[in-house]
């Protein structure tokens, strides 16, 4: 099969697969029931890990990360040459982000999520993967280290890096069922499909994706093995748990400042959201923020 936006095809049989459209949803007829014990809302909190797998000369690319870092605005792109600069932001945030973090879920008995790149997670873990395991934080992917389309010839090379990443976890993680769940949003069409077939391929349990942002509650999709080869594979569904980019720390570094400058307006941005949500709950219609 041809891919447009790769230089060569699959000779690993995978496909392009893309969801359908759903404009409806739940609609005004969402679940009642869906978590546990009755509670109105579900809080799902993401940290990303991925401190050392950003782009950088450093990690073997081409250049420096371009936008996602606080002088955004006005740094633009090493090509060919390390930026020390841009590095140090990237330190700062496992070196002293990460600790606090852990203290503060850990003071409130609260658990998350970690959206985990495994080459970060190679290079800080030996000090962080006990206390995250000890504390029952969730380790997903987040990839292997951070690539765009442009870096792969073809879906096959996009599967060596998610089987690369896979064995990184393991390695570090010691886990089997480790991880369960991605967020990737920047990959091409087969990249659900080369996710699915590489965990079926070893054998790890592919319990969800977050790569959406469309609902307030979780929902199925098809299964993409299931789209491959529908008469040898059960449509079970895969589970999308939604993410958000609006109750989302990225919005401190928007392009135009157009995000939120200081944490009294970030602080009013969630528990809006919280609120509405959290009523909608009391009415019967239980969300998830």
């Amino acid at each position: 099969m041809e891919y447009p936006e790769f230089k060569k095809p699959s000779t690993e049989g995978f496909i392009q697969y893309a969801p359908p459209r759903d404009f409806v949803g739940y609609g005004d007829d969402s679940p009642r029931d869906c978590w546990p014990d009755g509670k109105k809302i579900c809080v799902s909190f993401v940290l990303n890990y991925e401190e050392g797998a950003e782009f950088s000369v450093w990690n073997g690319d081409k250049s420096s990360e371009g936008s996602l870092h606080e002088l955004s605005y006005n740094r633009p792109i090493r090509k060919n040459e390390r930026d020390l600069v841009v590095e140090g932001m990237f330190e700062w945030g496992i070196r002293c982000g990460l600790p606090r973090i852990l203290k503060l879920f850990s003071k409130y008995k609260m658990v998350f999520t970690i959206w985990t790149c495994p080459r970060a997670l190679e290079l800080s873990g030996s000090t962080y993967i006990k206390p995250i395991q000890e504390a029952g934080h969730e380790f997903a992917c987040h990839g292997n280290h951070w690539r765009r389309n442009a870096y792969f010839e073809g879906p096959d090379d996009d599967a060596a890096h998610v089987r690369e990443g896979l064995d990184r976890f393991q390695r570090l993680v010691g886990d089997p069922n480790v991880p369960a769940g991605w967020y990737i949003h920047n990959r091409s069409l087969a990249h659900k499909h080369i996710r699915a077939k590489v965990h079926r391929e070893k054998g790890i349990p592919l319990l969800y994706c977050s790569d959406s942002y469309a609902g307030d509650l979780p929902y199925y999709i098809p299964n993409p093995l299931h789209v491959a080869d529908p008469v040898n594979e059960a449509d079970e569904g895969l589970l999308m748990i939604p993410y958000s980019l609006v109750n989302n720390d990225h919005r401190f570094i928007t392009p135009g400042f157009a995000g939120v400058a200081k944490c009294d307006d970030w602080f009013d941005t969630l528990k809006a959201d919280f609120d509405y949500l959290y009523q909608e709950g009391l009415e019967g219609r239980p969300k998830m923020m």
